[in-house]
């Protein structure tokens, strides 16, 4: 048996430790629980200001990995489903040498606690238990996982009566076999005889459970694995109504059937195990969905009745085109919120326009203050936000994203939107299994959802799954047409992957959606340069500065005008870049270049180089894409650094080894060293994979390598193969 099962007591009905301290943002108040490996807090957050329940690791300096691995799979799995009968996780993260990560904090005891202090139950509270229970367990087994670990000391009741599973410490994929793990008596035979968990074991679990909490002791009892083990082999079996034969003879069959030693015989859902623990107390036919979860007929009228508040509301909130999801609300905003609202939307679905975002911000913020429950506000609000981070790169937008969204899903947990929100901000920053984690989330609760689809897509390109990234952005645009963004976004993972024609098609199904989008015209005229249609390029890209100058704009016409020999232009467009964004370091790096076949000194040169190296590597400290690294290689080319150049121009290589763009900036860089057998390498590469004959033969860079005879070759290689 696995010695490391991973729970960690949180009995709110023991006495609490009262401490002070701090873990990241949270302010330790109370310890409430403590196990060999970890502990749990009532902590205050202090960002989104509520208590939650923060479980960390002890301090060991630096936790053992397969503890940190243990701790992370619990909140994972905690994560994926998302029930009211389950309790919420909301991050995990490190501080001060711990990891850990906070979820609801629920004022209650375990059932175990209340056992303990009260007895036995009666039939029709433990019915009712079982019932919450079962739809608990059936959300986990809806999201593919199996618990392993269900018992009355990992399920609570909240004050308010709540009946809440707890401790997924030991939850794996169902069809994962993770060896033997669990609490002896709460254990199906089969898993004591070697056999891997399975729906019917969990099952079983339930049924133990239930008699457990109708008799105060267990089927099959011992003290230890094999004194249970052999229980169980010698069919040393308690009956049910041997100890309580007050109860209903139809509640017994329902726990006996449940915990019954042949699994063939047990309920094979907790769908299941509902409809007969209803039927055996006579509480009503109910409807089982897919997750065993039911809605008693006392709580019909109250669904109809949301269902027309939706309805009302889809005329008094006309769809939105992009990426703001449907929502249901249970009441309606009053109406100068609504006005606010419907305003913010309209400037989050055409954020391209100038200062869309910058005003749709305090507008999303002065609508939730003013009805601080309006998930689908802050959902929103955290959308704008990520926005901004996105296309500014500003970190202080990144943790106002993250944490309005959190707070949409905390109102709303089947918030599709929120749950693809906090995705894309994961895949930025690197995080990509917190991002694959919530994209399932969002994919579970909204399959034809196509945001879900062209973030995965985004995510799928950055871990190097380009057939599959390529699917998941044409399932976007295919769900949805005439949605711009998808489309941009599709053109974007084209240009990627040097599919320039493609891209441009994008690009311009884009532009027809949204003619008034300087984007879309922008990136359209960047595809043109990468097709080497100079001419189309230019215009495009002059009718998006004339719509907004942008730091891009700018940088993609002087590419254009540089290829066509403009180089004073050319400066004169890197060099307004710079004046709208001094950080920009591609502006700077491009202006050095400019700057050497204008005259300029040497010396200006060279400190040109340097300031573009300085702003690349602090932006490298936060992400490490192949196209910056490939920059970046190519500055310190320049300069004569080869051994900061060369290992940056192969890594951005081996990242994008289908990015023409990279590989290209690869070859000058190595020429630049005078490597020029790895700098005719890659040129033969980007040009193999859709590079510009054409902008090779002009470049000015590489002109000593034209004279290279195995150039030649190279190039007539390519005039061969292009149709």
């Amino acid at each position: 048996m696995d010695e490391f099962t991973g729970p960690m007591r949180a009995d709110y009905g023991h006495t609490a430790v009262t401490i002070a301290g701090s873990w990241g943002p949270f302010n330790l108040i109370q310890k409430v629980g403590e196990g060999s490996f970890g502990q749990v807090y009532r902590a205050f957050d202090t960002q989104l200001e509520r208590e939650v329940a923060l479980k960390l690791l002890l301090p060991r300096g630096l936790a053992e990995e397969n503890e940190v691995e243990a701790l992370l799979r619990e909140a994972r799995a905690i994560a994926r489903v998302r029930h009211n009968n389950v309790v919420s996780v909301y991050g995990v993260d490190r501080h001060h040498g711990r990891v850990g990560f906070w979820s609801d904090f629920v004022q209650g005891k375990t059932l175990s606690t209340l056992l303990a202090a009260q007895g036995p139950f009666g039939p029709v509270e433990v019915a009712h238990i079982g019932i919450d229970l079962c739809r608990a367990v059936g959300a986990v087994h809806a999201a593919g996982l199996l618990h392993r670990d269900i018992k009355t000391g990992n399920i609570m009741r909240e004050e308010g009566g709540r009946i809440l599973l707890m401790d997924f410490g030991l939850t794996q994929k169902r069809g994962a076999d993770q060896g033997l793990s669990g609490t002896p008596v709460y254990m199906a035979p089969e898993l004591l005889a070697g056999h891997p968990a399975t729906v019917e074991t969990d099952i079983y679990a339930l049924g133990v459970v239930l008699f457990h909490l109708l008799t105060d002791k267990f089927p099959v009892g011992g003290a230890g694995l094999d004194a249970v083990r052999a229980a169980h082999e010698a069919g040393s079996r308690r009956a049910l109504l041997d100890i309580r034969p007050d109860l209903p003879e139809a509640l017994a069959r329902v726990v006996e059937t449940a915990a019954h030693p042949n699994p063939a015989t047990r309920y094979t859902t907790a769908g299941q195990m509902i409809s007969a623990l209803s039927n055996a107390m006579g509480f009503g036919q109910s409807s089982v969905g897919e997750s065993g979860a039911q809605i008693p007929k006392r709580s019909r009228s109250r669904v109809w009745v949301l269902a027309l508040i939706a309805l009302a509301l889809a005329f008094a909130f006309p769809p939105v085109r992009h990426w703001v999801l449907p929502f249901t609300i249970t009441t309606a905003p009053p109406p100068s919120v609504r006005e606010d609202y419907s305003r913010a939307r309209d400037l989050l679905e055409h954020y391209y326009r100038p200062k869309a975002l910058e005003t749709a911000i305090p507008l999303f913020q002065r609508v939730v203050d003013r009805d601080p429950q309006f998930a689908p506000a802050w959902a929103d609000l955290g959308r704008a936000n990520f926005m901004q981070f996105w296309q500014l790169r500003d970190n202080h937008y990144k943790e106002p994203a993250r944490n309005a969204t959190l707070r949409a899903i905390a109102l709303k947990p089947e918030l599709a939107s929120a749950h693809v929100t906090l995705g894309m901000l994961y895949t930025e920053t690197g995080q990509n299994d917190l991002a694959t984690q919530e994209l399932s989330d969002a994919l579970n609760l909204d399959s034809r959802n196509p945001e879900v689809y062209s973030a995965l897509g985004a995510l799928h390109y950055l871990q190097g799954r380009t057939n599959d990234a390529e699917q998941s952005f044409r399932k976007s645009v295919e769900l949805s047409p005439d949605n711009w963004r998808l489309a941009n976004e599709f053109g974007y993972y084209y240009l990627n992957v040097g599919k320039f024609e493609l891209a441009a098609e994008q690009f311009q199904m884009a532009v027809n959606l949204a003619s008034d989008n300087p984007r879309a015209l922008n990136n359209l005229g960047y595809s043109y340069w990468r097709l080497c249609r100079l001419l189309e390029a230019r215009v495009s890209l002059e009718q998006a500065i004339r719509l907004e100058p942008g730091v891009s704009r700018y940088v993609n016409l002087g590419h254009v005008l540089q290829d066509q020999g403009n180089y004073l232009e050319a400066a004169q467009m890197y060099q307004r870049a710079t004046e709208l964004d001094r950080f920009s370091y591609l502006a700077w790096g491009l202006l050095a270049p400019m700057y050497a076949r204008m005259g300029k000194s040497p010396a200006q040169v060279r400190e040109t180089y340097l300031k573009a190296i300085s702003l690349a590597e602090e932006l490298r400290k936060q992400r490490k894409r192949p196209g910056l690294l490939a920059d970046l290689g190519g500055f310190y080319a320049a300069v004569g650094n080869e051994p900061q150049s060369a290992p940056l121009l192969r890594q951005a290589a081996a990242l994008a080894p289908e990015d023409p763009a990279v590989l290209y900036e690869a070859a000058v860089g190595f020429e630049a060293l005078h490597h020029r057998d790895e700098a005719l390498k890659w040129l033969e590469q980007a040009l193999a994979r859709g590079y510009c004959p054409a902008a090779v033969e002009r470049d000015p860079a590489i002109s000593l390598l034209r004279t290279d005879k195995r150039y030649g070759a190279i190039i007539n290689a390519v005039s061969r193969t292009l149709p």
